[in-house]
Protein backbone atom coordinates (compact mmCIF):
# COMPACT_ATOMS: atom_id res chain seq x y z
CA UNK A 1 0.00 0.00 0.00
CA UNK A 2 1.42 3.39 -0.97
CA UNK A 3 1.31 6.43 1.31
CA UNK A 4 -1.75 7.91 -0.44
CA UNK A 5 -3.70 4.64 -0.03
CA UNK A 6 -2.66 4.60 3.62
CA UNK A 7 -4.07 8.08 4.16
CA UNK A 8 -7.30 7.13 2.37
CA UNK A 9 -7.72 4.01 4.49
CA UNK A 10 -7.19 6.03 7.61
CA UNK A 11 -9.84 8.63 6.81
CA UNK A 12 -12.53 6.62 4.96
CA UNK A 13 -15.02 6.71 7.82
CA UNK A 14 -17.88 8.64 6.20
CA UNK A 15 -20.23 5.64 6.45
CA UNK A 16 -19.40 4.91 10.08
CA UNK A 17 -22.19 4.97 12.64
CA UNK A 18 -22.16 7.41 15.54
CA UNK A 19 -23.30 6.27 18.96
CA UNK A 20 -23.88 8.09 22.24
CA UNK A 21 -24.60 6.57 25.63
CA UNK A 22 -24.52 8.40 28.95
CA UNK A 23 -21.03 9.95 29.15
CA UNK A 24 -19.45 8.60 25.95
CA UNK A 25 -19.80 9.36 22.22
CA UNK A 26 -17.88 8.13 19.18
CA UNK A 27 -18.09 6.71 15.66
CA UNK A 28 -17.66 2.99 14.94
CA UNK A 29 -17.55 0.88 11.73
CA UNK A 30 -21.01 0.37 10.19
CA UNK A 31 -21.09 -3.38 10.86
CA UNK A 32 -20.41 -2.98 14.61
CA UNK A 33 -23.58 -3.68 16.56
CA UNK A 34 -24.14 -3.03 20.26
CA UNK A 35 -24.99 -6.38 21.83
CA UNK A 36 -24.74 -5.52 25.53
CA UNK A 37 -25.03 -2.31 27.50
CA UNK A 38 -25.37 -0.91 30.98
CA UNK A 39 -28.36 1.26 31.84
CA UNK A 40 -26.46 2.83 34.76
CA UNK A 41 -24.77 6.15 34.08
CA UNK A 42 -22.31 6.05 37.01
CA UNK A 43 -20.45 2.96 35.82
CA UNK A 44 -21.09 0.72 32.87
CA UNK A 45 -20.05 -0.67 29.52
CA UNK A 46 -21.04 -1.21 25.91
CA UNK A 47 -20.02 -4.25 23.87
CA UNK A 48 -19.71 -4.19 20.07
CA UNK A 49 -19.90 -7.31 17.93
CA UNK A 50 -19.99 -8.25 14.26
CA UNK A 51 -20.79 -11.60 12.67
CA UNK A 52 -17.11 -12.41 13.28
CA UNK A 53 -17.44 -11.98 17.04
CA UNK A 54 -16.51 -9.44 19.70
CA UNK A 55 -14.77 -6.33 18.34
CA UNK A 56 -14.56 -3.90 21.21
CA UNK A 57 -15.75 -2.92 24.67
CA UNK A 58 -15.96 0.60 26.04
CA UNK A 59 -16.43 0.97 29.79
CA UNK A 60 -16.51 3.84 32.25
CA UNK A 61 -16.20 4.05 36.01
CA UNK A 62 -16.01 6.79 38.65
CA UNK A 63 -12.48 7.97 39.32
CA UNK A 64 -11.60 10.85 41.64
CA UNK A 65 -8.19 11.55 40.13
CA UNK A 66 -6.29 10.55 37.02
CA UNK A 67 -4.42 7.28 37.50
CA UNK A 68 -1.09 6.31 36.00
CA UNK A 69 -2.30 4.93 32.69
CA UNK A 70 0.56 2.48 32.10
CA UNK A 71 0.11 0.99 35.56
CA UNK A 72 -3.63 0.72 34.97
CA UNK A 73 -3.06 -1.04 31.63
CA UNK A 74 -0.55 -3.44 33.17
CA UNK A 75 -2.91 -4.36 36.00
CA UNK A 76 -5.75 -4.96 33.54
CA UNK A 77 -3.55 -7.20 31.37
CA UNK A 78 -2.45 -9.24 34.37
CA UNK A 79 -5.94 -9.62 35.84
CA UNK A 80 -8.04 -10.04 32.71
CA UNK A 81 -5.92 -11.08 29.73
CA UNK A 82 -2.76 -12.94 30.70
CA UNK A 83 -3.57 -14.14 34.20
CA UNK A 84 -1.60 -13.34 37.33
CA UNK A 85 0.45 -16.55 37.22
CA UNK A 86 1.73 -15.87 33.70
CA UNK A 87 2.15 -12.13 34.28
CA UNK A 88 4.70 -12.31 37.10
CA UNK A 89 7.43 -10.79 34.94
CA UNK A 90 5.17 -8.27 33.17
CA UNK A 91 6.38 -4.68 33.46
CA UNK A 92 4.72 -1.43 32.46
CA UNK A 93 7.64 -0.77 30.13
CA UNK A 94 6.70 -3.91 28.15
CA UNK A 95 3.61 -2.11 26.84
CA UNK A 96 4.01 -0.11 23.65
CA UNK A 97 2.04 3.16 23.68
CA UNK A 98 1.00 6.06 21.50
CA UNK A 99 -1.46 8.95 21.79
CA UNK A 100 -4.78 8.87 19.93
CA UNK A 101 -7.21 11.72 20.50
CA UNK A 102 -8.00 11.93 24.22
CA UNK A 103 -6.56 8.46 24.79
CA UNK A 104 -3.30 6.73 25.47
CA UNK A 105 -3.26 3.59 23.37
CA UNK A 106 -1.32 0.53 24.60
CA UNK A 107 -0.62 -3.00 23.38
CA UNK A 108 1.70 -5.79 24.46
CA UNK A 109 1.97 -7.64 21.16
CA UNK A 110 -0.16 -8.46 18.11
CA UNK A 111 -1.77 -11.53 19.71
CA UNK A 112 -3.42 -9.75 22.64
CA UNK A 113 -6.12 -7.04 22.81
CA UNK A 114 -5.22 -3.37 22.55
CA UNK A 115 -6.29 -1.04 25.36
CA UNK A 116 -6.98 2.69 25.29
CA UNK A 117 -7.51 4.82 28.39
CA UNK A 118 -8.76 8.38 28.83
CA UNK A 119 -9.57 10.36 31.92
CA UNK A 120 -12.55 12.72 32.09
CA UNK A 121 -11.52 15.25 34.72
CA UNK A 122 -14.74 17.28 34.38
CA UNK A 123 -17.00 14.28 34.96
CA UNK A 124 -14.66 12.25 37.18
CA UNK A 125 -14.70 9.16 34.95
CA UNK A 126 -12.05 6.75 33.72
CA UNK A 127 -12.91 5.45 30.25
CA UNK A 128 -11.33 2.31 28.81
CA UNK A 129 -11.61 0.73 25.38
CA UNK A 130 -10.51 -2.86 24.80
CA UNK A 131 -10.19 -3.87 21.15
CA UNK A 132 -10.11 -7.54 20.14
CA UNK A 133 -7.96 -8.65 17.21
CA UNK A 134 -6.83 -5.15 16.21
CA UNK A 135 -3.30 -5.03 17.62
CA UNK A 136 -1.57 -5.03 14.23
CA UNK A 137 -0.36 -1.73 12.77
CA UNK A 138 -3.17 -1.88 10.18
CA UNK A 139 -5.79 -2.55 12.86
CA UNK A 140 -4.63 0.41 14.92
CA UNK A 141 -4.46 2.69 11.88
CA UNK A 142 -7.71 1.71 10.13
CA UNK A 143 -10.03 0.99 13.05
CA UNK A 144 -8.76 1.90 16.51
CA UNK A 145 -7.34 5.37 15.86
CA UNK A 146 -10.40 6.64 13.92
CA UNK A 147 -12.68 5.47 16.75
CA UNK A 148 -10.59 7.13 19.43
CA UNK A 149 -10.10 10.34 17.44
CA UNK A 150 -13.89 10.63 16.98
CA UNK A 151 -14.53 10.16 20.71
CA UNK A 152 -15.71 12.88 23.05
CA UNK A 153 -17.31 13.15 26.50
CA UNK A 154 -20.85 14.35 27.11
CA UNK A 155 -20.32 17.41 29.30
CA UNK A 156 -23.76 18.94 28.65
CA UNK A 157 -25.04 19.73 32.16
CA UNK A 158 -28.67 19.72 31.03
CA UNK A 159 -29.08 16.71 28.77
CA UNK A 160 -27.80 13.20 28.20
CA UNK A 161 -27.50 12.02 24.61
CA UNK A 162 -28.54 8.56 23.44
CA UNK A 163 -27.79 7.32 19.93
CA UNK A 164 -28.23 3.62 19.40
CA UNK A 165 -30.05 1.21 17.06
CA UNK A 166 -31.51 4.03 14.97
CA UNK A 167 -32.81 6.06 17.94
CA UNK A 168 -31.27 9.46 18.60
CA UNK A 169 -32.49 11.46 21.59
CA UNK A 170 -31.42 14.02 24.19
CA UNK A 171 -33.15 13.92 27.57
CA UNK A 172 -32.58 15.69 30.89
CA UNK A 173 -30.25 13.75 33.17
CA UNK A 174 -33.09 13.08 35.62
CA UNK A 175 -34.73 10.85 33.00
CA UNK A 176 -33.38 7.38 33.67
CA UNK A 177 -33.60 4.38 31.35
CA UNK A 178 -36.51 2.20 32.43
CA UNK A 179 -36.70 -0.38 29.63
CA UNK A 180 -35.12 -1.21 26.27
CA UNK A 181 -36.39 -3.61 23.62
CA UNK A 182 -34.26 -4.29 20.54
CA UNK A 183 -35.63 -6.41 17.70
CA UNK A 184 -34.38 -6.51 14.10
CA UNK A 185 -36.91 -3.94 12.83
CA UNK A 186 -38.40 -2.62 16.07
CA UNK A 187 -36.56 -0.69 18.79
CA UNK A 188 -38.03 0.93 21.92
CA UNK A 189 -36.44 2.91 24.74
CA UNK A 190 -38.49 4.15 27.70
CA UNK A 191 -37.43 6.63 30.38
CA UNK A 192 -38.85 7.92 33.66
CA UNK A 193 -38.03 11.18 35.44
CA UNK A 194 -36.83 10.58 38.99
CA UNK A 195 -38.74 13.45 40.60
CA UNK A 196 -41.85 14.01 38.49
CA UNK A 197 -42.29 10.36 37.37
CA UNK A 198 -43.04 11.65 33.87
CA UNK A 199 -42.60 9.04 31.14
CA UNK A 200 -40.88 9.40 27.78
CA UNK A 201 -40.80 6.67 25.12
CA UNK A 202 -38.93 6.60 21.80
CA UNK A 203 -39.64 4.02 19.10
CA UNK A 204 -38.14 3.16 15.74
CA UNK A 205 -39.44 0.70 13.14
CA UNK A 206 -37.42 -0.32 10.11
CA UNK A 207 -38.71 -1.58 6.74
CA UNK A 208 -41.33 1.16 6.77
CA UNK A 209 -42.55 0.42 3.25
CA UNK A 210 -43.49 -3.12 4.30
CA UNK A 211 -44.79 -2.14 7.75
CA UNK A 212 -47.04 0.62 6.45
CA UNK A 213 -48.26 -1.00 3.27
CA UNK A 214 -51.40 0.93 2.29
CA UNK A 215 -52.06 2.22 5.82
CA UNK A 216 -51.54 5.79 6.87
CA UNK A 217 -49.56 6.61 10.02
CA UNK A 218 -52.67 6.90 12.16
CA UNK A 219 -53.95 3.45 11.14
CA UNK A 220 -50.50 2.01 11.81
CA UNK A 221 -49.85 3.66 15.18
CA UNK A 222 -53.23 3.67 16.96
CA UNK A 223 -53.43 -0.13 17.38
CA UNK A 224 -49.93 -0.12 18.92
CA UNK A 225 -51.01 2.45 21.51
CA UNK A 226 -54.33 0.69 22.09
CA UNK A 227 -52.49 -2.56 22.89
CA UNK A 228 -50.73 -0.66 25.70
CA UNK A 229 -54.04 0.51 27.18
CA UNK A 230 -53.62 4.00 25.72
CA UNK A 231 -56.75 5.83 24.53
CA UNK A 232 -56.16 8.22 21.63
CA UNK A 233 -58.36 11.31 22.03
CA UNK A 234 -57.29 13.26 18.94
CA UNK A 235 -55.08 12.73 15.89
CA UNK A 236 -53.93 15.63 13.73
CA UNK A 237 -51.81 15.61 10.55
CA UNK A 238 -48.50 17.48 10.86
CA UNK A 239 -44.94 17.36 9.54
CA UNK A 240 -41.59 16.58 11.13
CA UNK A 241 -38.82 18.34 9.20
CA UNK A 242 -40.89 18.01 6.05
CA UNK A 243 -41.81 14.34 6.60
CA UNK A 244 -45.39 13.06 6.95
CA UNK A 245 -46.39 12.87 10.60
CA UNK A 246 -49.29 12.68 13.07
CA UNK A 247 -49.66 14.44 16.42
CA UNK A 248 -51.83 12.49 18.86
CA UNK A 249 -53.31 13.41 22.22
CA UNK A 250 -53.99 10.53 24.57
CA UNK A 251 -54.63 9.34 28.11
CA UNK A 252 -53.00 6.26 29.61
CA UNK A 253 -53.13 4.01 32.66
CA UNK A 254 -51.02 5.09 35.59
CA UNK A 255 -48.04 2.86 36.25
CA UNK A 256 -48.39 1.80 39.87
CA UNK A 257 -50.40 -1.31 40.77
CA UNK A 258 -52.83 0.50 43.08
CA UNK A 259 -53.61 3.09 40.42
CA UNK A 260 -54.03 0.39 37.80
CA UNK A 261 -56.38 -1.57 40.07
CA UNK A 262 -58.52 1.55 40.56
CA UNK A 263 -58.33 2.23 36.81
CA UNK A 264 -56.85 5.67 37.37
CA UNK A 265 -55.41 7.30 34.29
CA UNK A 266 -53.06 10.09 33.35
CA UNK A 267 -54.34 12.73 30.93
CA UNK A 268 -52.55 15.16 28.64
CA UNK A 269 -50.32 12.66 26.86
CA UNK A 270 -48.76 13.58 23.55
CA UNK A 271 -47.29 11.41 20.81
CA UNK A 272 -45.64 12.30 17.52
CA UNK A 273 -45.16 9.60 14.89
CA UNK A 274 -43.42 10.31 11.59
CA UNK A 275 -42.24 8.53 8.46
CA UNK A 276 -38.70 9.06 7.14
CA UNK A 277 -38.91 7.66 3.59
CA UNK A 278 -35.22 8.10 2.71
CA UNK A 279 -34.19 6.04 5.76
CA UNK A 280 -37.22 3.74 5.24
CA UNK A 281 -38.19 3.96 8.90
CA UNK A 282 -40.96 5.15 11.19
CA UNK A 283 -40.15 6.97 14.43
CA UNK A 284 -42.27 7.98 17.40
CA UNK A 285 -41.91 9.98 20.59
CA UNK A 286 -44.48 9.67 23.38
CA UNK A 287 -44.68 11.44 26.72
CA UNK A 288 -47.13 11.59 29.61
CA UNK A 289 -46.99 12.14 33.34
CA UNK A 290 -48.75 13.24 36.51
CA UNK A 291 -50.75 16.45 36.42
CA UNK A 292 -48.46 19.45 36.67
CA UNK A 293 -45.34 17.69 35.37
CA UNK A 294 -43.52 19.71 32.72
CA UNK A 295 -43.73 18.43 29.15
CA UNK A 296 -40.54 18.06 27.10
CA UNK A 297 -40.18 20.08 23.90
CA UNK A 298 -40.07 17.82 20.83
CA UNK A 299 -37.15 19.70 19.25
CA UNK A 300 -35.12 19.36 22.46
CA UNK A 301 -35.60 15.59 22.65
CA UNK A 302 -35.22 14.71 18.95
CA UNK A 303 -32.09 16.50 17.64
CA UNK A 304 -32.31 17.95 14.16
CA UNK A 305 -36.08 17.48 13.88
CA UNK A 306 -38.72 20.23 13.91
CA UNK A 307 -42.43 19.69 14.52
CA UNK A 308 -44.49 21.67 12.02
CA UNK A 309 -48.25 22.16 12.47
CA UNK A 310 -50.55 19.88 14.43
CA UNK A 311 -51.75 22.59 16.83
Amino acid sequence: MNSQQGRDAKTSTSDWARFAWHHVRAAVPPDWEVTAYSVEDRAGRLEFNTRHGLQGIVSWEPCGREPDRLTTMTTFLANNIIGRKDARDLRATDIKTEAAGLFVLGWLDETRPTQAIAYDAAGGHLVRWVFEGRSTPAGRRDVIRPILESFDFNHDPDACEYRLHGIHARLPWEYRIEDIAVLPANVMMSFEALESKRKAVLRRWGLADLVLGRKDLGDFYKPILRALGIEVEASTPCRVSGCEARLMRFNAPREHHGDRFMRRRWAGGQAVVWHEPEANRICAFEQIGPEGSAALAFADVVPGCALEGGD
